[in-house]
């Protein structure tokens, strides 16, 4: 079901860590006035108990009607226009340059200058991150990301 699209999207809390980037898609996706429940979401993106592949997330994105979905490995210029537009990309991170912990996780960014990343922290809610940990940890999986759109 659609409803009118939000300034921001709802934050929805990780219970399960492996599976980050289903979550931080459900968020976007409501964001973008579309609730999906986590049950139907959890079959589109066949997650695994190792969680939901990129290309997966993309996949499950363009069978709910946002066909121009795509994955992108971007620079930070790019994301940063993105963000300037009222996108909200969902990038994938290392969490060892944020956190000292060895691990993947998807964030969705909210906002992005110059000293500062804000970001959705499906495990830990709104984040403000320093640009250096970020951009360390974004590049450790190789400034991947996905932009979902109709």
């Amino acid at each position: 079901m659609r409803t009118a699209i939000a300034s921001r999207p709802p934050f929805y809390k990780q219970e399960t860590p492996p599976l980050v980037s289903r979550r931080a898609l459900r968020m976007v996706l409501a964001g973008l006035g579309l609730d999906v429940a986590e049950s139907e979401l959890r079959i589109l993106c066949d997650c695994t108990p190792f969680g939901t592949d990129a290309v997966k997330a993309v996949d499950a994105a363009r069978r709910l009607g946002f066909t121009v979905t795509t994955k992108h490995t971007l620079s930070a210029h790019e994301l940063a226009t993105l963000v300037g537009r009222s996108a909200y990309p969902i990038v994938f991170v290392n969490i060892l340059p944020i956190d000292g912990i060895k691990g993947e996780q998807a964030f969705i960014i909210l906002e992005f200058s110059g000293a500062s990343v804000a970001v959705y922290d499906p495990l830990l809610g709104e984040r403000t991150l320093p640009r250096a940990s970020f951009d360390a940890a974004w590049a450790m999986m190789h400034n991947l990301a996905i932009i979902v759109e109709l």
